[in-house]
């Protein structure tokens, strides 16, 4: 009985937060890796500039966990009528290979969820920068329905 209370314990989800301008120091070495690998052309300082330019901003959210980071943008639709939506722009895991970790992360979707919720978004687009199976996103935030869009180079 009290190894089952001792495992369960060690399981306890890593909380999710806001991210917060010193988080970067105890993410700052494997985020910028990812964002090396992602944007070459970028510089270190260009990097955490830009991501010290979203923490208080009202139209990203910006989540923290102790293994994984995610962010979300407050989009408008382009049409007649634009329609807010939840864009996920990024749900990285320190290690994509734990899947403790991603299961963790996956929270960051309800998160989101409740968020878009609070600034009347119709939607959320996700799946297109994460670390997080979509299986794992469905089973908190619902079904996903996949749109092709066709696009070319300028």
């Amino acid at each position: 009985m009290a190894e089952a209370a001792i495992k369960e314990i060690d399981h306890v989800p890593s909380p999710t937060r806001r991210f917060e301008l010193a988080d970067l120091s105890q993410h700052g070495a494997w985020l910028m890796k990812r964002f090396n690998a992602k944007f070459p052309d970028m510089t270190d300082n260009s990097i955490a500039g830009y991501l010290r330019g979203l923490l208080f901003s009202n139209e990203h959210l910006f989540l923290y966990q102790d293994n994984a980071v995610g962010l979300a943008q407050l989009v408008y639709t382009a049409g007649i009528r634009p329609v807010k939506v939840v864009q996920e722009r990024f749900v990285w895991v320190k290690d994509r290979n734990n899947k403790e970790w991603c299961e963790n992360a996956a929270g960051f979707y309800g998160e989101m969820q409740q968020w878009g919720k609070r600034q009347g978004a119709e939607r959320i687009i996700a799946c297109e920068d994460t670390d997080v199976p979509k299986a794992m996103i469905e089973a908190r935030i619902g079904r996903l329905f996949d749109t092709k869009i066709s696009h070319a180079r300028i």
